[in-house]
């Protein structure tokens, strides 16, 4: 490890992984209401990951390291935003296969040398990186399949070939020196079929990457049935929960409908011992998104206040519960708006509520 990534790293991120699970004043109650919290904007408390995932456009001069997203970058940091997540990725050709391919050859438009670039563009405004390698298969497109749906006849090679692809972003992550690596995300069956098994993948990680480590479980089944949760610093939670509120809920309702979700994580801190991130959260701006956050394929009209009320909910629940050691919201692209995906705030409501929360 270099000494230089090494402080760098602990100057942005030396208070992200310490006193989390205690501090932070309560917001302020409604009179009478004891299960609401406040919607007063509240800045986020030293070390709280203020993120965003950075989705990577794949066109030239559009994506990571570019002009366009510098940017998009100084735009986050404008709206009080702390950290960004950088999302490389490598591919699986088939669900049940042990081959993962990755590096710079299977798409250059994002290679090693661009996360370089980008990660110093992030750093130069004063933003914290995280990288958060993502899989991918053509059956997540064509098949309506998902990473929890990957299994292999042979855990043992998927595992040996995950290893291989988690190292090298390990060891690119120190040398960038990110604050933070996410070693994988979402895979159910690898996680519920191989206790122990990422607690390996941690080991090596940690043997050529000196920062903070989380995995970013799926909130529905995956976050409570992983095993390794001691190997990490932070527990990690793509953070989709369905909360029922009715037809048009405010942003109290909302607020209030995370209290079940947010109570089980909090057990789960202080069992494990960690504090928590949301490593994806969000909704789409779409009628009917907030019950269902995950659902890439809903359909409806368009809704941007609904996603601003989601966004302002999750915020004032969240500054109650001091252990939840961040929030990085899904997502905000490298260049302006070129794709019609609505779960990106660029330009919509939601993006006035976190610059009022953040301080912008």
């Amino acid at each position: 490890m270099s000494s230089s990534s090494t402080s760098r790293r602990t100057l942005i991120s030396g208070a992200a992984a310490a006193g989390l699970l205690g501090g932070c004043g309560l917001l302020r109650r409604s009179p009478g209401d004891e299960h609401a919290p406040s919607l007063e904007p509240q800045p986020p408390p030293p070390g709280f990951h203020a993120g965003f995932n950075h989705a990577h456009l794949h066109r030239k001069d559009l994506g990571y390291g570019s002009a366009a997203s510098l940017g998009q970058l100084r735009r986050l940091r404008d709206l009080g935003v702390s950290h960004v997540a950088l999302t490389p990725f490598g591919y699986l050709p088939e669900l049940s296969g042990t081959d993962i391919r990755f590096g710079s050859t299977l798409d250059r438009t994002l290679t090693d040398d661009a996360l370089r670039r980008e990660a110093a563009q992030a750093q130069s405004l004063g933003l914290a990186v995280c990288i958060k390698p993502h899989l991918w298969c053509r059956a997540f497109w064509d098949g309506g399949k998902s990473r929890q749906d990957i299994q292999p006849a042979d855990w043992g090679a998927w595992f040996s070939a995950y290893a291989a692809f988690a190292e090298h972003y390990a060891r690119l992550s120190e040398e960038v020196g990110a604050a933070l690596y996410v070693v994988g995300l979402e895979y159910l069956q690898a996680t519920t079929d191989n206790p122990g098994a990422w607690a390996d993948i941690a080991a090596r990680c940690r043997a050529v990457y000196g920062g903070s480590l989380s995995y970013a479980a799926n909130w529905w089944q995956e976050v409570d049935a992983f095993a390794d949760w001691s190997a990490y610093d932070f527990i990690g939670v793509n953070a989709y929960y369905p909360l029922e509120s009715g037809a048009s809920p405010s942003a109290v309702d909302l607020a209030v409908a995370w209290k079940p979700h947010l109570d089980g994580l909090e057990a789960l801190s202080k069992r494990a011992g960690r504090p928590v991130l949301f490593l994806e959260a969000g909704c789409q701006a779409i009628s009917g998104a907030t019950k269902r956050p995950w659902d890439q394929g809903l359909e409806g009209p368009a809704d941007p206040a609904l996603q601003a009320r989601a966004y302002e909910a999750l915020l004032a629940a969240a500054a109650e519960r001091p252990w939840l050691a961040g929030i990085y919201w899904w997502k905000w692209f490298t260049a302006d708006r070129r794709e019609p995906d609505l779960y990106c705030p660029m330009g919509m409501p939601a993006e006035d509520v976190l610059s009022r929360w953040w301080g912008g």
